[in-house]
């Protein structure tokens, strides 16, 4: 059913009458050039579906990432990092043309089952590799030209999604997928009831504010009331970055409502409005405050909330059509557990031929009096390191040392009477006992290196000695032993980390394509007197890379971005050669789709 919606079949399917005679009968070809039989044909068949094929293709997309993370906008065209930049596009070119046509040749161009046309994911690869030739011809043909084509390369980034097959391997990312898909329906409803909200209050807006979001920019503007009177005294008549002037503005200024910062801003620029052409008065009508808090009630809480109850419900739907497959695994693991103490239960205990003494070791390392001790020294430790501060007494620092020598002898001799109780491969089989092990380890080399320092017999840095004082925190680690509510909810987060890996892969991939993006757009804005920036600032700039992925952190936790996305709105001049004139209408696609997915 698939295939037959697809574009590719419908449009084979139309010029199926006109096709010749030698191309039905070479239907099976590859290009009409290429047999199934073919020896370069079967040859890239080979190489496309050897188990390395794929891997060495993202090992290429990751360098070309690299690449696209070290472009800058004052990169001089004549340097050699511009060099270097240009020659690695070449490259990155040529091979993914390459691939694309070993691929083509493999699989057919569109007549076939496995075609190469056939897949969303070979449908993008090719299109973006014919963006990246276009960009390099336009480039060579007019130097410096085209520049918004070299955005477009970013786009091939998304094939870094490839891995996310994976997918069906993970029950917990799978359960999250098929979450996010069984509610794509539902959720599009919520959207659809959201846009009829949005601009149901847009068009409102509109009606009530257009024109209204203007006011007079200059020294003493105290006895200006219109427009006229403003342009007469030389001042600007300026109009707010967020306003209602058309359906579209209006929309932006609701979606910046919506994200709850910065709209306080709005709302009392909305009440200051007084009309057309005049100069807005502090809070004239107070009445506005329905328009906005409306607004904010019903989408910003109401609809919102309805988003999020959805998919949780469905969440809650998925889940219960695995409760049934996760209770019969779980049945199989209790009668797995059983048949293994009953096997336990026929034999005798390993501790059965130990030595009176090593028995009398184990009966102390298993005993419940010895974890209460252990528990009651590492409250005592934490007590200690507490007490530390700047410019402590001599006195202290060395009562503080010595019990640290204290703590970690005791310490030292529970491994050592845990290793002599239960034997290498039995104390290593815990995982808890590996890291009672690393702790003490760590603990004696920090008091080494420190009685070496005090010695001076040997060199040592002293960033080291700070490093190894600090990690004598992992000691509070041993609570967690101790405690079994805690040691469930750490094994939970522990076996979650694979399934937040994944995720964490897709967010950094969107973050990476977002702040790439934001350099080719923004990079050039700069904040003076003539440009003065609200959200903009040497913490929060587009200038390079890792600056941009910084700002797009900042963007997603809500911190000021709507200041952010008003410095970017930018109206040209004349005078400024690095403004872009199409800012103005892609900043606000540019943010807007960020907030909404990030």
């Amino acid at each position: 059913d698939d295939l037959e919606d697809s574009c590719c079949f419908r449009l084979h399917k139309v010029l199926e009458p006109y096709k010749p005679q030698w191309c039905r009968s070479r239907e099976a070809w590859a290009l009409y050039l290429f047999s199934p039989q073919n020896r370069f044909r079967v040859s890239c068949q080979k190489i496309i579906t050897h188990k390395m094929f794929d891997h060495v293709v993202l090992v290429f997309i990751f360098l070309n990432c690299v690449t696209i993370a070290l472009e800058r906008p004052d990169i001089d065209p004549g340097s050699t990092e511009r060099a270097f930049l240009s020659v690695s596009n070449y490259i990155f070119t040529a091979i993914f043309v390459v691939e694309m046509m070993v691929k083509v040749v493999a699989l057919g161009l569109l007549s076939g089952e496995h075609a190469y046309l056939q897949s969303s994911w070979n449908l993008l690869d090719g299109l973006l590799v014919l963006v990246s030739l276009v960009d390099i011809v336009v480039a060579m043909a007019s130097a410096g030209g085209a520049k918004i084509l070299g955005v477009l390369r970013v786009l091939r980034l998304l094939r870094t999604l490839r891995p996310l097959r994976v997918i069906s391997r993970a029950p917990g990312l799978k359960l999250v997928v098929e979450t996010l898909i069984s509610s794509l329906r539902p959720i599009g409803n919520i959207v659809l009831i959201c846009c009829a909200f949005f601009i149901i209050f847009g068009i409102l807006g509109v009606q009530l504010f257009k024109g209204k979001f203007y006011y007079c920019e200059g020294g003493d503007t105290r006895n200006i009331s219109t427009k006229a009177q403003c342009r007469a005294a030389h001042y600007r008549w300026v109009r707010r970055k967020y306003n209602f002037d058309n359906l579209g503005q209006a929309l932006m200024s609701l979606f910046v409502l919506s994200s709850k910062d910065g709209w306080v801003n709005i709302m009392y620029d909305g009440l200051d409005a007084v009309g057309v052409d005049q100069q807005p008065v502090q809070n004239h009508n107070p009445w506005m405050l329905l328009y906005f808090i409306s607004f904010l009630l019903i989408v910003s809480f109401f609809v919102l909330n309805m988003f999020v109850g959805v998919v949780v419900e469905n969440f809650h739907k998925c889940r219960q059509h695995q409760e049934a497959e996760e209770a019969r695994r779980r049945e199989e693991k209790r009668l797995r557990r059983l048949e293994k103490k009953r096997r336990k239960a026929q034999r005798l205990p390993y501790y059965a031929t130990y030595c009176h003494t090593r028995l009398l070791i184990h009966s102390m390392c298993t005993s419940h009096y010895l974890d209460i001790f252990i528990t009651f020294i590492i409250c005592l430790n934490v007590v200690t390191m507490s007490l530390e501060h700047y410019n402590q007494p001599t006195s202290l620092e060395t009562a503080l040392k010595y019990c640290n020598y204290m703590f970690t002898t005791v310490f030292v001799l529970e491994a050592v009477l845990k290793l002599v109780a239960f034997g290498l491969r039995r104390f290593f089989k815990d995982r808890w006992n590996q890291l009672d092990l690393a702790i003490v380890l760590l603990s004696v080399m920090g008091i080494t290196l420190e009685e070496i320092e005090i010695n001076a017999a040997l060199p040592i840095n002293p960033t080291i000695i700070r490093i190894m004082r600090v990690l004598r925190i992992a000691r509070v680690l041993k609570l967690l032993k101790m405690a079994t509510g805690m040691r469930a909810l750490l094994d939970t987060v522990v076996q979650a980390l694979p399934q937040v890996g994944n995720l964490g892969l897709l967010f950094m991939l969107l973050f990476f394509i977002y702040a790439a993006l934001g350099v080719e757009l923004f990079g050039k804005l700069v904040c003076n007197d003539e440009n003065p920036c609200e959200g903009m600032s040497r913490h929060a700039t587009f200038e390079n890379f890792g600056m941009a992925f910084l700002t797009l952190f900042q963007v997603s936790t809500g911190d000021n971005w709507n200041g952010i996305m008003k410095d970017t709105l930018r109206e040209c001049t004349r005078e400024d050669k690095h403004c872009l004139s199409y800012l103005p209408a892609l900043s606000p696609v540019y943010f807007v789709t960020f907030v909404l997915v990030a």
